[in-house]
C-alpha cells in the first residue's frame, strides 16, 4: 500500500468515528429539544397543585380517581376520557379525580398509543384507575387497570400532585376525542377478542 493511499484509508477511518461519535449526542440533543418541547406544552395544558386535595363523594355520581404513580415517562402526558368528555391530563407521579353520572361508560387514555376499557359505575360509590405506563416506539404507551379499593388507595398515597387542566388542555382534549373515536372502539373489540381467547384456554 502507498504511503498517499494508506493516508486516505486513515483519514476515511477518522471521518467515519466522527460521523458514528456524532449520531448519539445528535439523538441527545433531539432527545432534550423534545423533552423541552414537552415541558412547555404540558404547562400550557396542565398544572399541578402541591396540596393533592381530594375528591367529595356525591350522592348522584360516582367518584373517579385516575391515578398514575409511576415516574417512567415522566414527561409525557397521558390524556384521559370518559366516552367523550374528557376527564383530564397527567404526567407521572400524579392524580386527578372527577365525577361520574351512573351506568355504563368507555373510559380511555391517549399517549402513543389508545387504551380503552368499559365500566360500569354507581353513584355514591369510589372508583380507581391506574395509567401503567410502557415503553413505545416514538413515547410512552398507556394501559389501563381498574384497581379494587385497597390497592387503589394506596397507589393513590404515591401520587405526589393533582393534575388540574388548563383551558387550553381541554380544546386539545376535544380535538383528541374527535381524531380518536373510532381507534378507541378498535381498541375495546381488541380486550374483548383477547378476553374472549383466553376465557376459550380455560375451558381447554
Amino acid at each position: 500500500m502507498s504511503r498517499e493511499r494508506g493516508k486516505l484509508v486513515v483519514v476515511g477511518i477518522l471521518v467515519a468515528i466522527a460521523v458514528l461519535l456524532a449520531l448519539p449526542w445528535g439523538a441527545i440533543q433531539a432527545k432534550e429539544k423534545d423533552e423541552g418541547k414537552e415541558k412547555e406544552e404540558g404547562g400550557a395544558y396542565v398544572v399541578f397543585e402541591e396540596e393533592r386535595p381530594m375528591g367529595e363523594v356525591a350522592p348522584d355520581k360516582a367518584l373517579v380517581y385516575i391515578v398514575r404513580p409511576a415516574f417512567v415517562g415522566f414527561a409525557i402526558k397521558s390524556f384521559f376520557f370518559c366516552d367523550d368528555e374528557p376527564l383530564g391530563i397527567n404526567k407521572g407521579q400524579s392524580y386527578f379525580f372527577a365525577h361520574v353520572p351512573p351506568g355504563k361508560h368507555v373510559f380511555w387514555s391517549k399517549s402513543e398509543n389508545v387504551d380503552a376499557l368499559e365500566l360500569a359505575v354507581e353513584a355514591g360509590k369510589t372508583y380507581y384507575i391506574q395509567q401503567h405506563v410502557q415503553m413505545g416506539g416514538f413515547r410512552a404507551r398507556t394501559k389501563l387497570e381498574v384497581l379494587d379499593e385497597a390497592k387503589g388507595k394506596t397507589v393513590l398515597d404515591k401520587c405526589e400532585k393533582r393534575a388540574v387542566m388548563t383551558a387550553r388542555g381541554v380544546e386539545k382534549a376535544k380535538e383528541i376525542a374527535l381524531e380518536h373515536k373510532k381507534d378507541t372502539q378498535e381498541d375495546l373489540d381488541r380486550r374483548a377478542a383477547k378476553e374472549a381467547k383466553e376465557q376459550a384456554k380455560e375451558k381447554k
